[in-house]
């Protein structure tokens, strides 16, 4: 529109609500003040206008009812609308231009009879739900009229069920006003949960633990409390309640910042790297339960429509085993792991993957999909059904760690140990727990130097000191107790002593829950180290050490005893009954997949949802028994009139009888409302099938699992045997039902410091009467994945802030350790000064050796190298940063020191490698295993392996192993030498999450005897945030003397040959060897030859023998041959050879020759032999058929002469007659 047509229009709507002009009531007057009002820039101020003017609203109104027509409603009208509602204004302005609009009611009442015959457009539709939604939430009018328009199903059932997402936001909004008409919160007025979209409601345990579509596509913000609400008086009432609620909702939300983020970027919305599985072309085939023998939940059977390219090249019959042995088919498509189900480039739904080797292996592959949650597989079978190409994109996000805990949260009614939990104030009282254990704090309390050896039957004797004595009688007299372990304080002993006299002299059961399996897996081996039984531990979970795998629970399942007749037969009667639900179940996906909603189908639906368009397709029954026959003589069926109304005709031969006169609104509905009338038939059975499907799978699972439970029957037995159970905190979640089975008396928590309030409280039953905390506030606190529920963030909903410290901040009693054990008082001295400044050093951390080769044991190396940023991964504790950082020159430093510690003795097992960054741990993993074997911990490989960083190590070559950490994840853990990598040097002098003090206690607190930190001092100083506390650390380090421009390196053979090592390539000049650049020189064990090496150190280890008592010479020999014919050469350490190498040569050169004359004559003696066989062959050959010849020949002449002498013969007797007399009697 042109600069000029918008300013008339704008002058004209000014002119008539200021009454220069009038209003005509012909509609284009109308039209063309209404194109004015929405030609105004401001919305909130051309609403202030119109209600300022004495004839604005009155303008408004009678323009808006100048025209009800289609296009109007479609067009001008939803322009107007739309305009108005972007105006971002409180009070009563705009609640009465909207209200002027739509009463009285004239312009309203054709607007919604227009959306629900279906005549509004698309837009239209969008700008009716949020007037709607708008009138609803007016506070100071009468909305009764709105909530009962709104109640119409015709209305709200159009607005949740549109094929439109924005539409159906405003309907879960709707429909949540709706339902809580009448009811406050006056706890938390700022608290307001449910309508943001389908599954947010009132209730947390109504909300589906994976989000629907419709919740990923929302960009609403989550009904969130902020922790203080915890803490007001006026709370007190609802507290449990708001509790369990805010501690659900605040780790979803945890949980659905990862997910969010990983489906955009597998959709494409976002930047990143997608790190699941893409398989595009797939069908859903059938429904899975597992095998007969062993069913399991069902889910749906999505069959490929290709084979997967990681099967290219695997043979038939090793399918399988690829799925199962080989490392890249065994990471794929992992169970449990989340997918996305995707159709027509539309979310479908998410669910998981229930893996099942046998169907992966099939050609084309299987997958089994299974989605959780009513509403959200209603809707993925819905649209299922619709969509023509389908895709499975899987999600790498670790949904199995949140699920199990917000299921427990979901179970959970009350709060046990609540009023310690909740309620504690200052001066309160903390109560006992129901058994103390008297035979301990009796003696302890009066004596606390007792050895208690005799009282726990110790294999050693153990005195505590003062601080220990404290922490034991906190543990088993309170009912709840918070024990703080500073680095090196032995938490775990205590915690082992601590259940160690539970077990004996009580009969209580023991929970003892930690937050890593090898964490778990060093207490349950305290346990059995202080004396208790093996066999009244069990430990769920899996990958435990194979020293404790006789612990496991499925050990336990195994020596379950015999079932009795009657557990048979219930189980079997669970089994039939499963049975015949999963067979129901088939039936319902059989019926929907081949569903196909033509007349008849249709016509059976209207019957009973719609009976007056049932009545109005009757066709009437012919009179003496007749049939009515339409075009070309087909014979007409009960579908005729159907089909008639359905293609848009009038009922034909039939339109003159009496049910279809008396139908005359259905006959007489345009084709376009006939059609949005048939979809919506058609959209009502299919959405019945759906149902019918979904409450087919409700009641089978249902039966699954009550026969699961049958089966879990016996494990709760024997698990009631077990005194001690241990799990993780995530496994104390997805067993909770078994375990809780157990009865669990007292719940024993490692590590308390870095675990998750949630995870505490769920693996809280109704049996527990006491809990122990053990852990330390001041170390790192626990993970989160989303930076804005932080306690660092500020925003005030502190996520992760633990349960530990959360009582102790609130002045909870709790018990300090004093006594460090592990770092050496030059160590010890930068975190008693910054941290505890009551920390004692233990007698035996002191006058130890100092680290070799090296000018002090505490090392700052100061450089000004930058660092570089890593776009492979993220580090989100690091301020939510969507990337990390990583420092070249600080690799190379670190690769160089180790490698020189190496040269002075030091093994893997005395070296661990920190830094902050993932980023810089890839790189420095990669760096490493040219040469060693990096070892990383289980957090570290799954946080770089889904950033598709953990490539293989090469095995092939055995290298040294050496462990390689994060240093949020090396906590509570511990090394001789400590060599960390700090990273950050940039000119902004950012630093990160190096700003926090618990990150840096947890760092500098790591090493037994050497400590080694790589950075730029001067970004860490000049930090605006974490400034002051690196700058009062690194004055330590300053006064200390351990701050160097370099890695200072000392020559132990020659303690005056000092050197600073600025660059890495400074090693190889100075120090080859690990000493100076001096000869050696000293004579090797041979006593004849020196070393040839530049310096370096004569000793490995204290009390090692000298390097050169076992080092091989290698000196180069020289003599003759005992044949005097060549000359040979020897390494001294191997001594003179007996033999001389070049005669065996020549030795061996003859006897080839000779074998091979040997060989020739003995081929000429065989080739000549062969020629005297074939010569007599032939001559007996030649005289055969000599023989043979002659023999013809005699035959020849013996017939001959046979033949002369009958020849002869006749002549004679001729001869004879002719001589006898005439007449002579011839006889």
């Amino acid at each position: 529109m042109s600069n000029l047509r918008t300013k008339q229009l704008q002058k004209r709507f000014d002119d008539i609500i200021h009454g220069n002009v009038k209003l005509e009531k012909r509609s284009k007057d109308c039209h063309l003040f209404l194109q004015g009002l929405c030609e105004q820039g401001d919305p909130a101020k051309c609403a202030n206008d119109i209600v300022a003017n004495p004839l604005g609203l009155s303008a408004v109104q009678q323009a808006m009812r100048s025209d009800l027509r289609p296009n109007f409603l479609n067009g001008l009208a939803s322009d107007v609308l739309e305009f108005l509602l972007r105006a971002e204004m409180g009070g009563n302005v705009l609640n009465k231009v909207i209200v002027n609009i739509v009463d009285p009611p004239i312009f309203w009442n054709d607007f919604h009879r227009a959306f629900e015959n279906g005549t509004l457009n698309e837009r239209a539709q969008r700008v009716f739900a949020k007037v709607l939604s708008y009138l609803l939430q007016m506070n100071s009018r009468d909305t009764t009229t709105y909530h009962q328009l709104a109640s119409r199903p015709s209305i709200l059932n159009k607005i949740i069920n549109s094929d439109q997402q924005e539409v159906r936001l405003e309907g879960y909004l709707i429909k949540h006003i709706i339902s809580s008409a009448g009811k406050t919160n006056t706890a938390d007025l700022d608290f307001v949960p449910g309508g943001r979209h389908d599954n947010d409601f009132v209730d947390f345990r109504e909300i589906a633990i994976l989000p629907t579509v419709d919740e990923l596509s929302s960009n609403k913000n989550p009904a969130l409390r902020r922790a203080s609400h915890l803490e007001d008086p006026k709370s007190k009432k609802t507290r449990v309640a708001d509790y369990l609620d805010n501690t659900f909702r605040l780790l979803r939300d945890d949980m659905m910042h990862e997910l969010k983020e990983d489906t955009d970027i597998a959709l494409k919305k976002k930047q990143g790297r997608q790190r699941g599985l893409v398989i595009d072309g797939i069908k859903a085939v059938d429904i899975y339960a597992g095998a007969e023998n062993r069913r399991t939940r069902w889910g749906l059977m999505l069959q490929c429509n290709s084979d997967l390219p990681a099967l290219k090249g695997v043979e038939e019959k090793d399918r399988r085993k690829f799925f199962l042995d080989d490392h890249r088919g065994s990471r794929m498509l992992r169970h449990q792991s989340l997918a996305c189900l995707i159709g027509d480039g539309e979310i479908l739904g998410l669910g998981t993957i229930h893996r099942d080797e046998d169907l992966l292996a099939e050609k084309p592959p299987i997958i089994v999909f299974q989605i959780e949650g009513r509403v959200s597989l209603s809707k993925a079978l819905l649209q299922l059904k619709k969509s023509k190409h389908l895709r499975l994109i899987q999600i790498d996000c670790a949904v199995f760690a949140f699920e199990p805990v917000l299921k427990a949260l979901k179970k959970m009614r009350v709060l046990p140990l609540s009023e310690e939990i909740l309620f504690w104030e200052d001066g309160k009282e903390i109560a006992s727990p129901p058994v103390v254990v008297t035979r301990i704090t009796g003696p302890l309390s009066r004596n606390p130097s007792t050895d208690l050896k005799p009282l726990l039957q110790t294999p050693n004797a153990i005195i505590l000191d003062i601080s220990q004595v404290s922490s034991l009688l906190a543990g088993l007299k309170q009912r709840v107790s918070l024990i703080q372990g500073p680095p090196g304080t032995g938490k775990s002993f205590i915690g082992a002593l601590l259940a160690k006299a539970l077990h004996m002299y009580t009969s209580q059961t023991i929970l003892v829950v930690c937050y890593t399996n090898h964490a778990l897996d060093q207490f349950l081996e305290d346990l059995i180290g202080i004396g208790i039984p093996r066999q009244d531990i069990v430990r769920f979970g899996s990958r435990a050490k194979p020293a404790l795998e006789d612990l496991g629970v499925h050990i336990l399942r195994r020596q379950g005893p015999r079932r009795s007749r009657t557990e048979w037969a219930l189980i079997n009667e669970a089994r039939h009954d499963a049975s015949h639900r999963f067979s129901n179940l088939q039936a319902s996906f059989t019926t929907l997949q081949s569903s196909q909603r033509g007349p008849e189908t249709l016509l059976a639906h209207t019957k009973s949802k719609d009976p007056d368009f049932y009545h109005a397709f009757r066709v009437p029954n012919p009179k003496d028994g007749m049939k009515f026959v339409g075009h070309k003589g087909k014979v007409v069926d009960k579908t005729f009139l159907i089909r008639q109304w359905m293609q848009g005709r009038d009922a034909g031969m039939f339109k003159n009888e009496s049910h279809v006169h008396a139908a005359h609104q259905i006959w007489n509905m345009d084709k376009n409302r006939r059609q949005l009338k048939v979809e919506e038939w058609r959209s009502d059975i299919l959405q019945r099938l759906v149902e019918d499907l979904c409450t087919a799978g409700d009641l089978y699972n249902c039966c699954q699992d009550n026969l699961s439970r049958k089966f879990e029957k016996a494990l709760v037995e024997q698990l009631r045997t077990k005194r001690i159970i241990g799990c993780t905190t995530t496994g104390a979640a997805k067993f909770a039902e078994d375990i809780k089975a157990a009865s669990p008396d007292v719940l024993l928590v490692e590590e308390a410091g870095e675990i998750l309030e949630s995870h505490v409280v769920t693996a809280l039953s109704k049996t527990t009467s006491q809990m122990i905390l053990i852990g330390d506030h001041k170390q790192l606190r626990p993970k989160v994945k989303n930076y804005a529920l932080t306690v660092e963030k500020g925003e005030g909903y502190d996520l992760n802030r633990s349960l530990f410290e959360r009582l102790v901040l609130k002045g909870f009693p709790h018990v300090t350790l004093s006594a460090q054990h592990r770092m050496r008082p030059e160590i010890s001295a930068f975190v008693r000064a910054l941290t505890y400044p009551d920390l004692r050093d233990a007698p035996k951390t002191k006058n130890r050796d100092n680290i070799r080769g090296v000018q002090s044991n505490v090392i700052f190396v100061n450089h000004s190298h930058p660092e570089d940023e890593d776009k492979r991964v993220s580090d989100g504790a690091d301020g939510g940063s969507t990337t990390s950082k990583q420092n070249t020159y600080e690799v190379k430093m670190v690769l160089r020191i180790v490698r020189y510690l190496a040269q002075q003795g030091y093994g893997s097992d005395d070296i661990a490698i920190l830094t902050p960054y993932l980023g810089q741990l890839s790189h420095l993993r990669d760096a490493l295993k040219n040469e060693s074997d990096p070892i990383l911990n289980d957090l570290d490989s799954s946080d770089l392996s889904r950033a598709g960083l953990l490539t293989d190590v090469d095995s092939k070559k055995k290298k040294t192993r050496i462990r390689l950490a994060t240093i949020d994840n090396y906590q509570g853990e511990e090394s001789d030498i400590v060599v960390a990598s700090l990273c950050r040097s940039n000119p902004s002098n950012s630093i990160g999450f190096m700003d926090s003090p618990e990150r840096l206690n947890v760092l500098i607190s790591r090493a037994r005897n050497g400590l080694i930190l790589i950075g730029n001092s001067a970004t860490f100083e000049r930090s605006k945030k974490g400034g002051k506390l690196w700058t009062d650390f690194l004055n330590l380090m300053r006064k200390g003397g351990y701050v160097f421009e370099g890695f200072p390196i000392k020559c132990e053979k020659h303690p005056s040959k000092r050197r600073i090592m600025e660059q890495p390539d400074d090693f190889d000049a100075y120090a080859p060897d690990g000493g100076c650049t001096e000869p050696c020189g000293m004579l090797l064990k041979c006593n004849v030859h020196p070393c040839a090496l530049k310096c370096h150190p004569l000793r490995i280890a204290p009390n090692q023998p000298n390097t050169h008592a076992t080092m091989l010479c290698g000196a180069l020999l020289r003599g003759r041959c005992s044949a005097g014919t060549h000359t040979i050469t020897w390494q001294c350490h191997a001594g003179r050879p007996s033999d001389c190498e070049q005669c065996k040569v020549e030795m061996k050169r003859l006897e080839k020759l000779a074998q091979r004359d040997l060989e020739a004559k003995e081929e000429r003696d065989t080739a000549e032999r062969e020629h005297d066989l074939r010569m007599l062959k032939l001559e007996a050959r030649l005289r055969s058929q000599r023989e043979a010849l002659a023999e013809l020949q005699r035959a020849k002449d013996q017939e001959n002469e046979l033949e002369k002498l009958a020849e002869d013969w006749k002549h004679g007797l001729s001869l004879t007659r002719s001589s006898l007399p005439t007449g002579f009697n011839q006889r």
